[in-house]
């Protein structure tokens, strides 16, 4: 995302916030005391952000202030589609058949897999048998 400061010491800073900030180049005294937010937070890449401009000269930045959570959940998607390509489980078993791949790239892009892809799941265990309790000797 293109900035819209402007950081320039021939001209006076101005703040025609969302258009255009003019900005001193560099900070002053002041700025460590008077820095304000403005405006609303926004994204750049893969984090968030907002202005902070000095009132008493205008000096203004970008604040950082936490990663984005579309761009963590794209980057976890990324990760699993390029293991299911590898062949590679977080599970006990790494090496998988070709169905069980393909089920697993359908999952990280969303889509349902076709039933041919689906793999076929175990049968469910059966309830262990109640032992009868051994008759008494006497």
């Amino acid at each position: 995302m293109d900035s819209i400061i402007e950081y320039r010491d021939d001209r006076a800073a101005t703040n025609d916030y969302p258009r255009r900030i003019v900005s001193p180049t560099a900070p002053s005294a002041c700025c460590m005391d008077h820095m304000e937010r403005i405006g609303r937070p926004a994204f750049d890449g893969n984090w968030r952000f907002f202005y902070k401009r000095c009132m008493v000269c205008g000096y203004t930045v970008r604040c950082f202030y936490a990663p984005s959570l579309m761009a963590i959940l794209e980057t976890a998607r990324q990760i699993r589609l390029t293991l299911a390509e590898m062949n590679l489980g977080t599970g006990k078993r790494k090496r998988r058949t070709r169905a069980e791949i393909e089920q697993e790239i359908a999952a990280a892009l969303g889509r349902v897999p076709r039933p041919s892809q689906q793999v076929n799941q175990p049968h469910p265990l059966m309830p262990l048998r109640r032992r009868r309790p051994a008759p008494s000797p006497a």
